[in-house]
This record gives structure tokens, C-alpha cells and sequence, in this order.
């Protein structure tokens, strides 16, 4: 009787573990797409309500409802739409955009309310900024690398308190500025000498808080504790998106014939157990860029074919 009853219990975890990974259910559907432009980089508002989304070579952003209606060019600045950030509370976007002057390149930090459309300037024509500015401090501030050192500045909005939304406070990881939950009594700063030379970027931190996978040039995808222990190469892949319990990542898989991508696929990766199985493969699909909702039901990617945003339903 009590090896029936542990056997029962191990099936009962495979089978839970099965359906816990996710695989698309329908066909992806087009829901943004234009003759004029093409999108990409779509990501979820936190409170899943909103996506919000860049054109050609990251310019402007633009801002929709989950169910596609309502679009709105939030703006047209050069080169915001790249590796912008959404505000604890889904109503502001923080980005950063470039511009030159004769042969200088300059940044300006913004932060864009969704809700009427106004922006408030942080940082001006800088030539000092370095990276991505993040949310610090319940959005109040807004950390940023100016030379070698790290800086916040106010934010303009209010910080985010007792409102039982966990706190994120910023940290250096590696080069590049990440926010992690301040209950998490990390290092204001985490190195890895083995990637000494080498470029850690694409990082993305669990729904917890707990985990951050993140890519290396060179060398491919990695999982480690946010504090850096228990680091684990997990092999290759792309622009990581989590899955709510934290144990699944969707990443973009790409091909090139050494001028452009030739192809995507997207696979899902357990993070535990390093396996990879296949999510999307489709020949008129050259999928990118996937991000998954907070609630874990829809996953949004870009087909660089026809530059358009799809949305798939996930179980």
C-alpha cells in the first residue's frame, strides 16, 4: 500500500510539472501591425491591462489596451523604445533616447504618463549616461550610471508605499543596473570574475525576486541567485521572459546568414533542470522579443517578417 501511495504521489508531480509548463494553445494572433512602420519590443504593463511597444530601430513608443484598442504614440523620441521600463503602478514608462549633434551623441532620461500623454525631463542632453536608467526607491527615484558611479534622481512621481506592492530597490550587477526587491539584502554591487571582458546584458529577475537570467557575450544564457551564488549556464537563447512561478523562461532562438536573422523560434526553458522544449516554429515566423503577462495566460512577440505584434494564448 505504501508503494502504490508513492507511486501515485510521483505521478501526481510529473503530471503537475507537466502542466505547469507552458505551451501555446491557439494560433497567435496579429494584434498590432502597421503599413508604415514596423513594431517590436512589446512589453505587458504590470497590472497586464496595457502593452506598450516601440517602431523601426527602437524609435518612439507607443502605448495600447491588452485587447489591442485604443493605440496611442506615447512618443517619437529616437531610441526610447529600447530597454524601457514600466512604473510598479502601469501608469508611467521610464526610457531613455539619443540623439546627435554634428558627431556627438547625446541622452535624455524621460518619464512618459500613459494616462494623458506628458513627459517629465530627469536627465538632459547627457553624454555621461551609461546604460539603462531602472526604478529605485518605489519609483520615487530613478537610478542612473553617470560615468562610473551610480545616481539617483528623483523620479517626479510619488515612491510607491504601503500599498503592498514589494519595494525594488536598485543594485550594479555585473556592469549594469538592476532593480531587486529591497527585502532581498543583496549587494549594492555583484561581480562575476569569471565574465571578466565580457558583456552581461539582457538580464531579466524572477517574479519573486529570487532568481536573474541573463546572457553573455560569447559564452550564452545564465541563471544565478540575484545575490550572484548559485550560478548555472543554461545554454543558448534570447530576451528571457519568466513565467509566474518563477521555474520557466520563454527565450527567442535565432538564426543569421551573417547580414540578418533568418530565423526565430521560441523555446521554453525549465531553469531547474536546464531542459529546452519548443514553444513556436513556424516558417512565416520570425519571432522575437517574447514577453509574458503577470498572470501568466498570453504571451506577446514580434514577427520580424512582417513587423507586426502577435499575442498567443498560453496554458
Amino acid at each position: 500500500m505504501k508503494k502504490n501511495y508513492l507511486l501515485l504521489l510521483t505521478l501526481s508531480f510529473i503530471v503537475s510539472a507537466a502542466f505547469g509548463q507552458p505551451r501555446i494553445v491557439d494560433e497567435p494572433v496579429k494584434i498590432l501591425f502597421s503599413d508604415e512602420v514596423s513594431y517590436m519590443n512589446a512589453v505587458w504593463s504590470p497590472d497586464g491591462q496595457m502593452i506598450a511597444f516601440s517602431g523601426d530601430k527602437h524609435n518612439g513608443i507607443w502605448v495600447v489596451d491588452a485587447d489591442g484598442k485604443n493605440l496611442t504614440k506615447l512618443t517619437s523620441d529616437p531610441g526610447a523604445g529600447f530597454g524601457f521600463s514600466w512604473s510598479l503602478d502601469s501608469k508611467f514608462i521610464l526610457a531613455r533616447s539619443v540623439f546627435s549633434q554634428g558627431f556627438r551623441k547625446y541622452h535624455n532620461v524621460k518619464l512618459y504618463d500613459v494616462r494623458v500623454g506628458t513627459e517629465h525631463l530627469i536627465l538632459e542632453k547627457s553624454r555621461n549616461l551609461k546604460g539603462l536608467p531602472v526604478f529605485s526607491n518605489g519609483d520615487g527615484l530613478v537610478a542612473m550610471m553617470l560615468g562610473k558611479n551610480m545616481e539617483k534622481k528623483s523620479s517626479g512621481i510619488p515612491a510607491l508605499k504601503n500599498t503592498g506592492t514589494p519595494q525594488k530597490e536598485a543594485i550594479l550587477f555585473s556592469g549594469a543596473l538592476m532593480p531587486v526587491l529591497a527585502s532581498s539584502k543583496v549587494p549594492v554591487e555583484v561581480k562575476f570574475p569569471e565574465f571578466k571582458g565580457r558583456y552581461v546584458f539582457n538580464s531579466a529577475i524572477s517574479p519573486a525576486g529570487n532568481k536573474v537570467v541573463f546572457q553573455v557575450s560569447g559564452l550564452g544564457l545564465y541563471v544565478a541567485d540575484v545575490s550572484g551564488q548559485n550560478l548555472k549556464k543554461l545554454g543558448k537563447g534570447e530576451q528571457a521572459s519568466w513565467t509566474p512561478d518563477g521555474i520557466y523562461i520563454v527565450v527567442t532562438m535565432v538564426d543569421d546568414d551573417g547580414s540578418r536573422i533568418t530565423s526565430g523560434k521560441l523555446y521554453t526553458v525549465n531553469v531547474q533542470t536546464g531542459e529546452y522544449m519548443p514553444l513556436l516554429d513556424k516558417e512565416d515566423m520570425v519571432a522575437m522579443n517574447p514577453d509574458i503577462s503577470s498572470d501568466g495566460k498570453y504571451l506577446l512577440f514580434e514577427n520580424s517578417l512582417d513587423g507586426a505584434i502577435y499575442k498567443a494564448r498560453l496554458k
